[in-house]
């Protein structure tokens, strides 16, 4: 996959995500990016620097308790980030 160093970075973190069971989905460029790269159109694509999502269950959570569940999921995966709002 033809993707920047941020790039290589969001997909660390949406995995660490996914990988922590937290009820997210993801959308937009980052994943229409990975979707386009693997069909082979990797020189069609755009640099992106965000991570698009929804939080999916029926209890939303503080912004305290999304910072939490974020940062246990990067420390988690030994991704040296630091999370806040």
């Amino acid at each position: 996959m033809n993707i920047s160093s941020e790039e290589k970075i969001m997909y660390k973190v949406m995995k660490a995500l996914y990988d922590s069971g937290i009820p997210i989905s993801f959308k937009g460029s980052m994943v229409l990016k990975a979707f386009l790269t693997e069909a082979g159109y990797s020189n069609d694509t755009r640099h992106t620097v965000d991570i698009d999502g929804n939080w999916n269950s029926d209890a939303f959570p503080t912004a305290e308790q999304m910072v939490d569940s974020f940062q246990k999921a990067l420390d988690d995966n030994n991704l040296e980030l630091e999370v806040s709002i």
